[in-house]
């Protein structure tokens, strides 16, 4: 009988990915409980009648399902998604929740969720938690403007809903342990096998009788459907990658492992980006990983430029902790706790603990997750801004995520080290185990074809003064004609109390220049100084897309994840999170305080100023750069007032 429905399926089914047949050959196949409810879902959602191969799936008027969808490395159970009303992610568990218990407090609320394996219990994570991961996933990371609509206008939230379905369970047993009394199951719909009933529809998608949504944005749909379903990349006309020098050999496959550094604006980004469309059209699966969560938008569209055509389910784009994230969510474990700063008597014990965590404790915590365990390896791992990494992150991904080919890339600029890592691993000046992979020299770039060649003789000499890493030097500025119209460097030593209104006259100084909001970015020191100009612009009606999060904010990370360059908005950032990236025009605050280690500070301005593609203005209230901003251009033009 089910034989004979998935042939039906297969007849009448035009919105199902992948289609039956495929799933039957599908390397990780579908369990008992993913089957029923996507028969269910397949058999009883509306369709669209009027729909046809050649027209796009963004404007199908029905319901799309989606099984097991790549979600840039991440795979849920079942997605649907009707692009005029909303989206609803589906943890499907094939549990006997006999075997399950909840602890619950004085008050009733949720506690945490334990399983019995005969006489012995342990304590599982809760699905809830897990489908929620997915969500966060899609309107932080993948389809931010959807998290900005729903931070503006809490009735919005419901746009993307999550679901849990126990198929060896029924109903009532499933919401005994899983519905939350104090909020709407509508928005979160527990299932369990008897659920599935033909009457039982809109129990089960809670939004089915709706054709189109007020909170809907039909602009989103093409983005969400990129992600649960990723096209066939095509080589494309206009504006391909091309490669210069050194370039070529980075943007080479090789087996092995291997390392490349480069001065500032030297194509290493563009470099790896060709690298991994070039795997990827051989058909091998990709992991780009950086340490920055704002940077892999940026490589993500220098990839679309490369001249390959690849399926683009072949790349996986993370920042080290998110893709730690991702795969303890995959095992159903927790993130591991964080250490609390009350128990420190001093508060650099905090600091190093914290930083423990991160370097450590996270990765080892992936460690004990996946062992033993079935889970996607990567057969080459290109690692951007690599002196950023730990050793241990290195390790983890080699002995872990690797398959037998081995190919991984380290890519690196260590006069940016502005989190002040020991870069011995990179060298293998250490013996370690693992490091006796890197075999080869060093590929270096040392020509800088970014920056403006003003810019690009500043920070080199701002490099060599305040001696930072001089193992790779700048060799020749080899700039493009389209820089040439405008190049400015303006440096001013400043009050540290006038700072706001100096970002703001830089800002209007750019504005004048008939520059576009959208191609200038105000680099800030820290969150606090981000806030304050935040509301500086805000109270000029000025919008601004930025990276600062207050307490509440910290946990989904919401204004990070949404920063990127294509945005219509003014941009505000810290130096940290804007490392990587790059733009017409940066407004740079450098302010009073020297750090612990001045170097670190040296590291970061040196970050800064190397960011941009046309004009730099500096405005600077630290006595250790006054002098050196002295020789510099204090105003736009002469004849500006």
């Amino acid at each position: 009988m089910i034989i004979n429905y998935i042939w039906f399926c297969l007849i009448v089914s035009n919105r199902l990915y992948p289609t039956w047949e495929q799933l039957k050959d599908a390397h990780n196949p579908l369990t008992p409980g993913e089957e029923a409810l996507l028969s269910y879902l397949d058999k009883y959602l509306p369709k669209d009648s009027n729909w046809t191969k050649d027209k796009p799936l963004s404007a199908y008027r029905g319901w799309l399902i989606f099984a097991q969808p790549f979600l840039n490395g991440s795979r849920p159970d079942i997605i649907i998604f009707h692009p005029f009303v909303g989206v609803v992610i589906y943890e499907v568990k094939d549990w006997d929740l006999n075997l399950y218990s909840r602890e619950k407090d004085a008050n009733g609320r949720w506690g945490k969720l334990y399983g019995r394996n005969g006489s012995s219990s342990y304590q599982v994570k809760s699905p809830i938690k897990q489908v929620n991961h997915y969500k966060e996933k899609i309107i932080g990371q993948l389809v931010p403007a959807i998290g900005e609509r729903m931070d503006k206008d809490k009735k919005a939230f419901g746009l993307i809903k999550t679901a849990l379905y126990f198929h060896k369970s029924p109903e009532w047993k499933a919401e005994e342990l899983f519905v939350n009394p104090e909020k709407d199951s509508s928005y979160l719909p527990i299932l369990g096998s008897d659920s599935l009933m033909p009457g039982n529809l809109e129990k089960v998608v809670p939004d089915v009788n709706y054709s189109n949504s007020y909170f809907w944005d039909i602009a989103w749909n093409e983005e969400l459907l990129f992600w649960f379903n990723p096209p066939f990349h095509y080589i494309e006309q206009g504006g391909p990658l091309t490669l210069k020098g050194n370039q070529e050999k980075l943007a080479m496959p090789a087996v092995g492992h291997h390392r490349a550094r480069g001065v500032a604006g030297s194509g290493k980004t563009q470099a790896l980006a060709y690298r991994a469309a070039n795997l990827a059209s051989s058909g091998l699966n990709v992991l780009i990983i950086s340490f920055n969560i704002t940077l892999w938008h940026y490589i993500k569209d220098m990839i679309a430029r490369a001249p390959f055509k690849f399926k683009w389910d072949k790349i996986t784009f993370s920042h080290f902790h998110g893709f730690c994230k991702d795969k303890l969510n995959e095992f159903g474990e927790e993130w591991p706790r964080s250490p609390e700063p009350t128990v420190f008597e001093f508060p650099f014990e905090y600091e190093n603990a914290i930083e423990n965590f991160f370097k450590a404790t996270v990765p080892n915590s992936v460690r004990q997750a996946v062992a033993g365990g079935d889970y996607d390896k990567y057969d080459a791992i290109l690692i951007d801004e690599g002196q950023d990494y730990h050793v241990e992150w290195y390790g983890m991904l080699n002995e872990l995520f690797l398959t037998k080919r081995d190919e991984l890339l380290v890519v690196c600029d260590k006069k940016q080290n502005i989190y002040d890592r020991e870069m011995d691993w990179i060298d293998k000046r250490v013996t370690r185990q693992g490091l006796e992979k890197f075999v080869s020299p060093f590929i270096d770039l040392t020509v800088s074809y970014r920056m403006p060649q003003k810019v690009a003789e500043l920070s080199n000499e701002f490099s060599e003064l305040f001696n930072l890493n001089q193992d790779i030097k700048l060799s020749k500025i080899d700039i493009l004609p389209v820089l040439l119209h405008s190049q400015h460097i303006v440096w001013l030593n400043i009050r540290d109390s006038e700072w706001q209104d100096m970002v703001y006259h830089a800002f209007r100084r750019l504005k004048k220049a008939q520059y576009s909001p959208s191609d200038i970015i105000l680099l800030l020191p820290s969150h606090k100084h981000g806030q304050d100009c935040i509301n500086l612009f805000k109270e000029k009606g000025i919008e601004v897309n930025h990276v600062f999060e207050d307490n509440s904010e910290a946990r989904y990370h919401p204004h990070k994840k949404a920063f990127w360059m294509g945005d219509s908005r003014l941009k505000m950032s810290t130096i940290h999170s804007f490392k990587g990236w790059e733009l017409l025009n940066i407004v740079l605050y450098i302010p009073l305080g020297i750090p612990d280690n001045p170097k670190k500070l040296d590291a970061i301005v040196y970050t800064a100023i190397t960011r941009t593609k046309e004009n730099l203005i500096v405005l600077n209230s630290n006595q250790r750069y006054v002098g050196f901003g002295e020789k510099f251009p204090k105003k736009w033009n002469e004849q500006d007032v």
